[in-house]
């Protein structure tokens, strides 16, 4: 049984990633619940400083009873009206202020507003309980589905219920205030069910209070700061296995609940025992585990995929990568989570790298295929861009060609753009100390980037980020004598991004041997020579994988290619940076001038000229490209 599952979770990789699977479920739903401005504003007057959920779950229904304390700051000058999120399915009993008074509650849909006895003030204090229960909606705005489930394993039998509140779903199932950037300092999970369950959540269990009515309460407890999509719980008839990583002497607690049936753990926990090289592995690179007070652990539920909650991923299926995936989530999305869905790359790209440096780090064999595949999915298509603006479509999010597989490429670009792996990965973990348990955007991560390592990756991030599609290589090579003589000529796969500036490896093959020589190509047409002492048998463009690329080899034995290396194009201008006139000078002859802004789109195009007029313009970032017969050549130009 567990190869057939394992068979299963590998064959949905070879077409779409297992976590995006999921996670777009509703991808042809529109995000449909949207506050008014005047909704947002309420809840955007208090910063969340606590919570305390504590709530009735069984495995065999998706019926939810209970309250949640919530404690929080007022950061605007005023704030009369206590705001909060709750699905219209749920009902709320009774909104309780500290100290016992109960207060009035109005709701419109899925908001519900209490007046305050008083009008508070900055840095004042809100501590209300709020009593509620009802059946979650079975499909809302979740990307995987629904909030809430229950659900019987169809691999092994046992039901459970389990909460999934990616990107916009927690609401469906606990009143809260989603916003990505208002991280709830510290928080309390205390599950009542049956008896035969068992309940995770976040942080550490406290203890497991029995009750009346064969009733028990677990009590979970993190002092970790956390999003609200990251709050969950899980219910079923769970066996505890547990196991420890170990980092410089100290401990980490790893505590897996995984269904009861015997077969289970049996079939799991090979993999389930690579969980502690991959925590010290990541720690190494990443910096220390960073919930290491706590634990990191697992909790099975019947879906394919996982979700990568704070300190206990909830999963459906167990493989390498997997479970290298959501880990690295803990870093990558947990610790530093995205400031807007739009920055979605820095959690779900980073998170779909760590599968592949798991390979790389513990399992070598698989890497470089592991990294043909992602290469070949984001080929699927030849455009689009890991960039994107509509946040209220689930199913762009999290793209699995363009979020996790083009994402996790970009990251493996950088690296190779570095050209240094420790200044890389000190680099990765300077990020995570940079912004620990905060949110980062897509800008600060680049200005960080290029900070700590001195190198400018504005064309990097055009081309490969904000630009769409790849660069397709013409190759033909021809050995004569102690020379193998290459010319190269590239095109884009998308109109947008029509040439791709990057570095890039050959490999001549010799005398049972290779020579490998990294080059940059800078112009359309390239050509190279490389010095080889034997009879060459073949060459490879990019033998490591690591840029997307699409290549033909061809070796030329008739007509021969040129001896002497084309004469590099030049193109200068100045001023730079200027706030008019720019001077040009180059010896292309005749061609066409294009420029383009930071994200790749072309502005205008014109004959090459001595002089161009930039001042309507918006200050900033822009290339200007040459394009003539002899190739193409391009310069970044600030507009002031």
């Amino acid at each position: 049984m567990s190869f057939l599952i394992l068979l299963c979770a590998e064959s949905m990789r070879g077409q779409e990633h297992f976590c995006a699977q999921h996670k777009q479920h509703s991808s042809k739903q529109i995000f449909g619940k949207t506050a008014t401005v005047s909704q947002q504003a309420l809840m955007d007057a208090y910063d969340v400083v606590y919570h305390h959920l504590d709530v009735q779950v069984e495995r065999d229904t998706t019926f939810i009873a209970g309250n949640v304390q919530t404690l929080a700051r007022v950061t605007s000058n005023q704030l009369d009206t206590f705001g909060f999120e709750l699905h219209r399915n749920l009902s709320v009993d009774s909104v309780e202020l500290s100290g016992g008074q109960n207060l009035t509650v109005n709701r419109i849909l899925d908001y519900a507003f209490v007046l305050l006895p008083s009008t508070l003030t900055k840095n004042q204090w809100i501590d209300v309980k709020i009593h509620y229960h009802g059946t979650p909606p079975k499909a809302a705005s979740a990307a995987i589905g629904a909030g809430f489930s229950s659900k019987a394993s169809p691999s092994w039998g046992n039901r459970a219920t389990w909460s999934l509140s990616q990107p916009y779903s927690a609401y469906e199932w606990w009143p809260c205030k989603q916003a990505l950037q208002d991280k709830i300092d510290s928080l309390r999970v205390s599950i009542t069910t049956s008896n035969e369950n068992k309940a995770g959540s976040q942080g550490l269990l406290q203890q497991v209070v029995n009750l009346p009515n064969n009733k028990v309460r677990y009590e979970w407890k993190s002092m970790y700061p956390i999003s609200s999509y990251l709050v969950s719980v899980a219910v079923g008839q769970y066996a505890e296995y547990k196991t420890y990583a170990h980092l410089d002497g100290d401990s980490i607690l790893i505590q897996d609940y995984v269904y009861s049936n015997p077969l289970t753990l049996q079939a799991i926990q090979p993999v389930l025992d690579q969980t502690a090289p991959m925590i010290e592995a990541f720690s190494a690179k990443f910096g220390t585990y960073p919930f290491a007070a706590e634990k990191y652990g697992h909790s099975m539920a019947p879906f394919s995929g996982g979700m990568e909650h704070q300190t206990m991923t909830t999963i459906g299926v167990f493989n390498f990568g997997i479970v290298a995936h959501e880990l690295g989530h803990q870093w990558w999305g947990d610790h530093v989570t995205c400031a807007t869905w739009q920055d979605i790359w820095l959690n779900e790209g980073f998170a779909s790298y760590c599968e592949y440096l798991a390979y790389e780090w513990l399992d070598s064999v698989g890497a470089k295929p592991l990294m043909q595949q992602v290469h070949n999915r984001v080929k699927a298509g030849p455009t689009g861009s890991i960039w994107f603006t509509d946040t209220t479509d689930v199913g762009r999010i999290f793209s699995s060609r363009l979020t996790y597989d083009k994402g996790n490429a970009f990251v493996h670009i950088l690296r190779y753009e570095v050209n240094n792996d420790s200044l890389f990965f000190a680099f990765l973990k300077h990020f995570q100390q940079s912004f620990a348990y905060r949110n980062a955007n897509t800008l600060q991560f680049k200005q960080s980037l290029e900070q700590f390592t001195g190198l400018d990756f504005t064309r990097v991030f055009a081309q490969w980020f904000y630009g769409e599609g790849f660069p397709v290589f013409e190759v033909i090579w021809k050995h004569e004598n102690d020379t193998v003589y290459i010319k190269t000529t590239q095109t884009g796969s998308a109109e947008i991004t029509p040439f791709f500036y990057t570095p890039v490896d050959y490999r001549i093959y010799y005398n049972n041997t290779f020579k490998q020589v990294r080059v940059i190509h800078d112009s359309v047409t390239r050509h190279y020579k490389i010095p080889v002492t034997g009879m060459v048998g073949s060459i490879q463009i990019d033998p490591d994988n690591w840029i997307i690329n699409d290549a033909t080899i061809l070796q030329d034995n008739t007509t021969g290619l040129k001896t002497k290396q084309a004469a590099t194009l030049q193109l200068q201008v100045f001023p730079n940076p200027s706030s008019g006139m720019l001077e040009i000078k180059s010896n292309g002859r005749n061609g066409m001038l294009f420029l383009s802004d930071i994200a790749g789109r072309e502005l205008f195009h014109l004959p090459l000229a001595s002089q161009l007029n930039i001042e309507d313009l918006e200050a900033g970032t822009y290339f200007l490209t040459l394009k003539t017969n002899e190739g193409s050549t391009t310069l970044k130009i600030i507009k002031q």
